[in-house]
């Protein structure tokens, strides 16, 4: 996660290095009107925008992905390894909980902030809270499956865990699937 932030501010530095080019090639004369100029400058803030946006859905989706992915892994080792069952599929279930929540604690307060700024993304229709991917329902379900998984103990079978495992795949797939 810390190597993605320096990515990202380097990508969005190098697209408005791109869209300076892009102007400069196109550098107005001096026939050019103050509204063609603000009509140029606004299209191009729109793309950058646009732009922005489309990337946080990536980085977004990019970390569900990758709490989707701790928490299979959590899931494995619980089956391979009974001494540690426990811990690991307490582990599991936090990796779940970011999913519902769309992120841990630290990249909820991001997301607060940016809300607070007036940057939204969807609306929930029952709960009328923003989301991204996970909607209510999904969240709910997650929430629901990872207090499954955390109550399934050290002496959970092996079916069992692969049962949640599988139940999960399927959750996260559909909550991400054409977004």
């Amino acid at each position: 996660m810390k190597n993605l932030i320096p990515a990202i501010l380097v990508g969005l530095l190098a697209l408005a290095i791109h869209q300076k080019a892009d102007s400069s090639a196109q550098a107005p004369t001096r026939s050019t009107s103050a509204e063609e100029m603000a009509a140029v400058t606004y299209k191009h803030l729109a793309t950058a925008i646009i732009e922005i946006e489309a990337t946080e859905d990536h980085l977004v989706k990019s970390i569900l992905i990758g709490y989707h992915q701790a928490a299979q892994r959590h899931l494995r080792r619980a089956v391979d390894d009974a001494a540690q069952r426990q811990t690991h599929l307490e582990a599991a279930a936090t990796e779940i909980t970011n999913i519902a929540n769309e992120g841990d604690k630290r990249i909820q307060a991001v997301r607060q902030r940016l809300k607070k700024a007036g940057h939204t993304h969807n609306t929930d229709e029952v709960t009328k809270d923003d989301f991204m991917f996970i909607d209510s329902k999904e969240k709910k379900q997650l929430l629901d499956l990872g207090q499954k998984v955390a109550r399934l103990g050290a002496t959970a079978s092996a079916d069992d865990i692969r049962a949640v495992h599988n139940e999960l795949t399927q959750l996260v797939e559909k909550a991400i699937a054409g977004e």
